[in-house]
């Protein structure tokens, strides 16, 4: 290499990147190397950045998404994980990202909601992905064995994880609004619940206000009634609460129908993830991130581009 006071700007600077980079070299054995001070390589490698004569690509999926990202910190004050992902693959990409994040975190008591969603990251997490997870039941749901979405779902969790599942005896949805307090009561529901809230973290996948929504397609709900639900002003459901733009519940009377984490808790728990890989939750993701019902989104990139096209057009 040529040093000393006849090299040219680019020759050192080529030098100084190269044993940088190249090498792994440290700044200051550079320096002693080619008789500069270390902040003389410094600038010198900066400057190679700044020139374009040295690139960096970081070879990893999140990579092309991490703008998303910080784009949607700064708009709702959440933190974010986007996964590549299209319009068939959304909810897999999703469940497959909220899998990995469980995996790393380990938490012992994991709080969770029941659905589509919920199910993919079942059967995303791998055998003995825990030692002994303890997990709780957050809304209520189809209590019937078989291959339903709370056994898919809360009870494969624990399963996989070597632990405990405890499942709510109750439905979502009440037809008296009278009877949900009592069932709320109840201490085989108010135990669980109260699981769900001290639990290290609860991961749940908000649903639409649509005939799409598990709600009803599971039969507590109609078509009508969603409908008018939706004409009240709801976006979404957050652990079966139907919620307003603002992440406000749209009546009072249906909270009274609704056996499901209340989410005051919701608010207060240590750690609350939503989870979503269909653009058509967006909205609902926006309300979880403005009531402080979600304090971190795990979701796909044309959800993602759904959540910023809501937040750019309300600014």
């Amino acid at each position: 290499m040529a040093t000393g006071s006849g090299a040219s700007r680019d020759d050192l600077m080529f030098e100084a990147a190269y044993l940088y980079y190249m090498e792994g070299l440290t700044q200051q054995a550079i320096g002693t190397k080619l008789g500069y001070t270390r902040w003389t390589i410094g600038r010198l490698i900066d400057e190679a950045r700044e020139t374009g004569l040295v690139s960096i690509s970081i070879n990893h999926p999140r990579a092309q998404t991490h703008h998303l990202e910080r784009q949607i910190t700064a708009e709702l004050g959440v933190q974010a994980i986007v996964v590549p992902g299209n319009n068939t693959d959304g909810v897999a990409a999703a469940a497959r990202a909220a899998a990995k994040y469980l995996v790393n975190r380990s938490p012992r008591t994991l709080g969770i909601s029941w659905g589509r969603t919920m199910s993919a990251i079942a059967a995303a997490l791998n055998e003995n992905w825990a030692n002994g997870v303890v997990v709780y039941q957050t809304n209520g749901g189809p209590t019937h064995a078989g291959d339903n979405e709370v056994s898919s779902s809360v009870s494969a969790i624990a399963h996989k994880g070597n632990g405990t599942a405890y499942t709510l005896p109750a439905p979502a949805l009440v037809g008296n609004p009278d009877l949900g307090p009592h069932l709320m009561a109840e201490p085989s529901v108010a135990h669980v619940l109260e699981g769900a809230h001290s639990a290290n973290a609860i991961f749940y996948s908000p649903g639409t206000a649509s005939t799409d929504s598990v709600l009803v397609k599971s039969g507590f709900l109609t078509s009508d009634s969603i409908d008018r639900i939706r004409d009240m002003g709801a976006v979404g459901d957050i652990l079966s609460h139907f919620v307003d733009a603002d992440g406000e519940p749209i009546a009072a009377e249906l909270e009274r129908r609704t056996i499901a984490l209340p989410l005051s808790q919701l608010a207060s728990a240590k750690h609350k993830v939503a989870v979503a890989g269909e653009p058509a939750k967006a909205q609902a993701l926006v309300a979880a991130a403005r009531a402080g019902l979600a304090d971190l989104i795990i979701i796909d990139t044309p959800t993602a581009e759904r959540v910023l096209a809501i937040t750019s057009k309300e600014t």
